[in-house]
């Protein structure tokens, strides 16, 4: 017995020495390995700084030469230019009133006759690398639509003045401001870009006001600032004067309505600041490696927390489908003053703001569980029918103006574009399903596609079945059409 005592005892301190020894052996690996880990996470962090080291300094280096070529081209006189007028977005032809379709009638199955139109392209804004700035470097802020942008700036030696704006003044000042005191700002104005989602409409207009802060509101050095800065972005920027006055032209991918322009090279150069001339000099010099600005929105910008008007809305079929929102007063501020364009797809490709998703979607979502996407697409039709007073942009504004998502969910009423846009976004975003917008003359609504078969009229895309959803024909069903536009070809515009 004692015998096999002292076994059964040997035997557990062997097995528990061998455990140790298998313990320890795992944990000289598992040291080894995290070594190698480091050694090749410090590798590869070594080799991604030098890449973007070498980045920034091919960079810089582009940026020397091009500046000091093109301050050395401003030089040559400015050609003089006619200013057109601003040009106010045309009206649409009288919208319907919203009829109602008779209680009676089913939708009917049929093709309509359309022409498609392609897509608006979002290309990437530029991103130059630029360098971050010292921490010691001092900050100036930045009041941006009630968010406060921290922007470092050396202020010693940053203010500067034009004795003239003639091209010999204008040349020299370039030439300053070419140097490195002001790489600090360009990094934060784009990294406030990224931060805040802004769109290169949204970009500008920030650094008009940084310039503005720091050189003077409506002063010319504000003006040659936000000029150079805009160039050092990427963008395609020009430089032009009165007789006392600079000015600042850009051109955008679209047409924008209500600012006066010129045409250089065939393509129209909005003026952005405040000159209200008829006649310009201009400096037409190119930028390397300048891209147009993009007027579209992939998504509204994130501007922080501030006041937000809370509204509830209620659809009337199915009056659970309510939800109250919280619409940020910053966000209409700023959409308040974004230009209009002429196209509709413009505002229904930047989505609903983040806040009002926050509040609107759990609440439909709630609503929508576990039904078919007929059913769903049905009540949030019957949502954007119902939950809304209509009017008609004269009638609400005095003047032509689609409305941004958030604004439809801020303005008291809507009408038949903005219902389509805001009807687009809901589908895209809480079904998943593919949408196109159907443009009628002085009509817009919404045509869906369905992964299963729908009843009603129809178009028909790259072989896919888009049925119509009208948000502005009260109680109509899915593929119910006004009957003014059955016979009426339509426009597609898809998102």
């Amino acid at each position: 017995m004692k015998q096999t005592a002292t076994l059964l005892f040997l035997l557990t301190l062997a097995t528990a020495a061998s455990a140790q020894v298998d313990k320890d052996a795992f944990e000289r690996q598992r040291q080894q390995m995290q070594q190698r880990f480091s050694q090749r996470q410090g590798q590869a962090r070594q080799q991604y700084d030098e890449a973007r080291r070498k980045a920034e300094e091919e960079y810089a280096a582009f940026r020397k030469r091009a500046n000091e070529q093109y301050a050395a081209a401003m030089q040559r006189a400015w050609q003089r230019m006619s200013v057109q007028p601003a040009v106010p977005k045309p009206e649409e032809p009288a919208p319907p009133r919203p009829p109602k379709p008779p209680v009676d009638k089913l939708p009917s199955t049929n093709p309509l006759p359309q022409a498609e139109v392609p897509p608006a392209m979002l290309p990437p804004a530029p991103l130059p690398p630029i360098p971050a700035p010292e921490p010691t470097v001092p900050t100036v802020q930045v009041p941006f639509y009630g968010t406060v942008c921290d922007l470092h700036t050396a202020t010693e030696g940053l203010r500067f003045r034009l004795a003239a704006v003639d091209e010999k003044n204008v040349s020299k000042a370039w030439q300053s401001l070419s140097a490195e005191k002001y790489d600090g700002l360009l990094h934060d104005c784009l990294a406030q870009r990224e931060a805040m989602h802004l769109s290169d409409w949204g970009y500008q207009q920030l650094l008009g006001r940084a310039c503005e802060q720091l050189l003077g509101k409506g002063s010319n050095e504000a003006v040659l600032l936000q000029a150079y800065l805009l160039a050092q972005s990427g963008y395609r920027v020009r430089l032009a004067r009165s007789q006392s006055h600079l000015a600042l032209l850009m051109p955008f991918n679209h047409t924008v309505y209500g600012y006066s322009y010129t045409i250089i090279d065939g393509v129209k150069h909005y003026l952005l600041s405040h000159e209200k001339s008829n006649e310009l000099y201009v400096c037409s010099v190119e930028f390397p490696r300048e891209q147009v600005a993009n007027i579209l929105m992939d998504r509204l910008p994130d501007l922080g927390s501030g006041t937000h008007q809370d509204r509830t809305l209620q659809a009337q079929r199915f009056g659970t489908m309510k939800a109250t929102v919280a619409v940020s007063q910053r966000l209409i501020e700023f959409l308040n003053e974004y230009p209009l364009s002429d196209t509709w797809n413009y505002y229904a490709l930047a989505g609903l703001s983040d806040g009002v998703k926050a509040t609107l979607y759990p609440a439909l979502r709630n609503q929508l569980k576990g039904k078919s996407h007929q059913k769903d697409a049905l009540m949030l039709l019957d949502f954007v029918q119902t939950a809304f007073d209509y009017a008609t942009d004269q009638e609400q504004f005095g003047y032509e103006r689609p409305l941004f998502g958030d604004e439809s969910l801020y303005y008291p009423k809507n009408d038949c574009e903005d219902r389509s846009i805001l009807f687009a976004i809901l589908v895209r975003d809480l079904l998943g399903l593919d949408v196109v917008l159907v443009h009628w003359p002085g009509h817009l609504a919404t045509a869906v596609h369905f992964p299963e078969e729908v009843d009603g009229d129809y178009f028909t895309v790259e072989g896919r079945r888009y049925t119509v959803c009208d948000p502005t024909y009260i109680g109509a069903d899915i593929g119910q059409t006004m009957p003014m536009f059955q016979n009426e070809s339509a426009k597609l515009i898809r998102l």
